[in-house]
């Protein structure tokens, strides 16, 4: 006697022969009527909720928002032109682990007891991150921690989900007739959604931009937050970046970003943002008291200048621009000590080191003319 079927077979026989209207339908009311069963209507509302890449950044943003966050930090990058990749981090109150694989399930909420209605509408009914993972590539939780915050990461096929054109121009912004800030005109893309945000959820700041913009802005934070918790001055809990601000070498701070934030970058541009070459990020909430009546802000205006005591070493005050021109008058300098002594040289190598400027110049035999 064959043993019983497995009941993952015994339901794929069963659909296999079914008619469709019975897994999709719950009753029929005549008439052309019917009433849906409830994973075919969640279905149904999920692809309705979440049109294009702006939805998903609004709807991460409104969840980091609705779990108590003070920082939000959106990083928003571009893949060979189609995929868009899209990390969301927050200090918020965090997931627990037991309910990690669960979040994605619709219905799935932490508001029990009251809805959250904002200048979006309602929010509230467990369906945001069920919506997003039915219409983009892949949408997973890099890292949460209970006091910690979180951190989500979408991959968007912008061929099947669009975006706008243009997701460097913030909206303008100007007083209305309450002496609060209105947006007065611009895109509809991903800056003015977070525009909005920001003049709608009162402290919470909220920063925007590549990987590595977010990841450099992370890491200064980092080092502020320490240096006050060493100091005493500050005893709050500790984000999933506090670590950050103690990372001294290009490889670990590459894989610490990768493994814990979901920020994809490079070993070298890691490296970049412990020399200060890749300067953090002021918040969105900055850039429009600076940007109030006056035409609409770009993407690089949101780069922090330099600051002369950032990270107490002399030698990242100067300038990657005036590195090169000291790279340049160093070549012309050599070229005529050089030919005292039939030498060639490379053009010069120059590293900052704390307090010192380190230069190489690799010589050669120089050839017969």
């Amino acid at each position: 006697m064959e043993g019983k079927p497995k009941s993952d077979d015994l339901m794929v026989f069963v659909k296999k022969f079914a008619d469709l209207n019975a897994l999709t339908v719950e009753e029929d009311l005549g008439h052309g009527y019917v009433r849906l069963r409830v994973t075919e209507a969640e279905r149904r509302q999920a692809l309705q909720d979440i049109r294009n890449v702006e939805d998903v950044v609004k709807e991460l943003v409104r969840n980091a928002r609705d779990a108590g966050a003070t920082h939000i930090y959106v990083a928003f990058q571009k893949e060979k032109g189609r995929w868009r990749n899209v990390s969301v981090l927050d200090d918020g109150q965090g997931i627990p682990a037991e309910l990690h694989r669960r979040i994605f399930e619709a219905r799935v909420t932490s508001k029990v007891r009251d809805l959250v209605e904002d200048h979006l509408g309602i929010h509230g009914r467990g369906m945001a991150l069920y919506s997003i993972k039915q219409v983009v590539e892949q949408v997973r939780l890099v890292n949460s921690e209970v006091g910690k915050g979180t951190v989500i990461q979408a991959r968007i096929d912008t061929h099947r989900l669009p975006e706008k054109k243009d997701q460097s121009t913030f909206p303008r912004v100007e007083r209305g007739e309450e002496g609060t800030l209105v947006i007065s005109g611009g895109p509809r893309n991903v800056p003015r959604i977070l525009t909005e945000f920001v003049l709608n959820s009162g402290k919470t700041e909220i920063f925007f931009g590549s990987n590595a913009e977010i990841l450099s802005t992370l890491y200064h934070h980092s080092s502020d937050m320490r240096k006050s918790w060493a100091s005493g001055r500050q005893k709050d809990r500790h984000p999933l970046w506090f670590e950050l601000g103690g990372i001294r070498e290009g490889r670990a701070l590459q894989q610490f970003s990768v493994e814990k934030l979901g920020l994809a970058v490079s070993e070298r541009n890691a490296f970049r943002v412990l020399e200060y070459e890749i300067p953090p990020l002021i918040s969105i909430n900055e850039l429009l008291s600076r940007f109030e009546n006056e035409p609409s802000a770009k993407r690089a205006d949101l780069h922090r200048s330099p600051k002369m005591n950032w990270g107490d070493q002399l030698a990242r005050r100067i300038s990657p621009q005036d590195l090169k021109l000291l790279g340049r008058r160093l070549s012309e300098v050599f070229q005529d000590i050089g030919n005292r002594y039939w030498l060639a040289a490379e053009s010069p190598v120059i590293k900052r080191r704390k307090d010192r400027l380190i230069i190489s110049m690799r010589l050669h035999e120089k050839e017969d003319d």
